[in-house]
């Protein structure tokens, strides 16, 4: 579907919701199709309009009663609704969260949100109070999600975060990669061979997560002193509280250019704030981000060697690319692993 046709189904369902809407195409995700939409009767509020992506996500009521549920828990934390806004679905004229509407033989799947208004991305973050403000919400974020059962959050993709499923997919697919391909990807095939171990205590889930923990995920006020609000709820799941801080090293990392240790210190600091304890696991702290750099730069080769199926990329090579970039990152953990022991254990570096 082109863009134009792409456009044109975004209107028809907004028709959901109201009669006459304006919109345009918002971010620049890669898993759901997303929209900025003004309703013309009421010009001063926006909206925000997805199309899940039912192939990621092929389970949408699950999806949609666990964001329900999660968004419940939040509104009702009364310390974590005083600080972040948590986000507002906006339901059809018929009530419901979710529109089903059958376009082109297929049936699609919608769902509205409140735009949060005065609010904005910085990635990459201009500041260390950026990042220390981001790190406090996501933490406070997983203090929030204590209240809801674990056993309540199921996977809405099967096994995500999951290194065990992550290595296994890896064998398989070098068992019937092409010859050239394996040998242009050696260097990076040998690193994911070299450090297929990890300590155990890193796979094993112990909390509710965010899943998705990334600097762009949380949203500032456009002077970037403050967190409104944390999104993009969709990979809420049962986890280690580790993967959460992991991501956002490395997706602060990844922004700035490379690892920076005070960029590391405002991490730590924030998250822990925000999550309440200043006692979480040292040893988890030091090996996370290198643990999701290593596991998105497996993703990434994987992908490429089984020819682009999961990651949409629009030339093939830029699944190794973001492989190369990924492990690149890990290495540079790893080199600065004491460095980041020291920060955790409040030793001046």
């Amino acid at each position: 579907m082109n863009e134009a046709a792409k456009i044109a189904a975004a209107k028809t369902a907004a028709r959901a919701w109201f009669a006459a809407a304006e919109l345009e195409p918002l971010g620049q995700g890669h898993i759901h199709q997303t929209y900025r939409l003004t309703d013309a009767s009421q010009p001063d509020e926006s909206y925000v309009l997805q199309q899940i992506n039912d192939v990621v996500y092929w389970d949408i009521d699950l999806l949609m009663a666990q964001t329900q549920l999660v968004l419940g828990a939040l509104a009702n934390n009364e310390s974590y609704a005083g600080l972040y806004r948590v986000p507002e679905l906006v339901p059809t004229k018929q009530r419901l969260p979710l529109l089903r509407l059958a376009i082109q033989g297929d049936t699609t799947c919608w769902r509205m949100w409140c735009f949060v208004e005065g609010s904005t991305t910085f990635d990459p973050p201009q500041n260390r109070l950026q990042i220390r403000l981001a790190a406090k919400a996501f933490g406070a974020y997983q203090r929030a999600l204590e209240a809801v059962e674990s056993a309540n959050l199921k996977h809405t993709i099967p096994y995500f975060l999951h290194m065990s499923e992550y290595l296994a997919q890896f064998d398989t697919v070098l068992t019937c990669a092409e010859l050239a391909e394996t040998t242009k990807a050696q260097p990076w095939i040998e690193l994911v061979q070299e450090h297929r171990q990890w300590p155990p205590e890193l796979a094993v889930p112990n909390a509710l997560i965010h899943g998705d923990c990334k600097i762009n995920n949380a949203l500032f006020d456009d002077a970037g002193g403050r967190v409104l609000a944390i999104i993009d709820l969709d990979n809420n799941m049962h986890g280690h509280w580790a993967w959460d801080f992991g991501d956002l090293v490395r997706s602060v990392a990844f922004s700035r250019g490379g690892f920076d240790s005070e960029d590391f210190q405002a991490c730590v600091t924030g998250f822990r704030a925000g999550k309440g304890k200043q006692d979480l696991d040292a040893d988890c702290l030091v090996s996370a981000p290198a643990y999701l750099a290593y596991m998105l730069g497996l993703r990434f080769l994987t992908d490429h060697l089984d020819g682009d199926r999961y990651f949409s990329v629009p030339n093939h090579g830029d699944n190794l690319r973001r492989a190369q970039e990924q492990f690149a990152l890990f290495q540079e953990f790893q080199a600065h692993g004491p460095t980041m022991a020291a920060i955790v254990a409040g030793v001046e570096v």
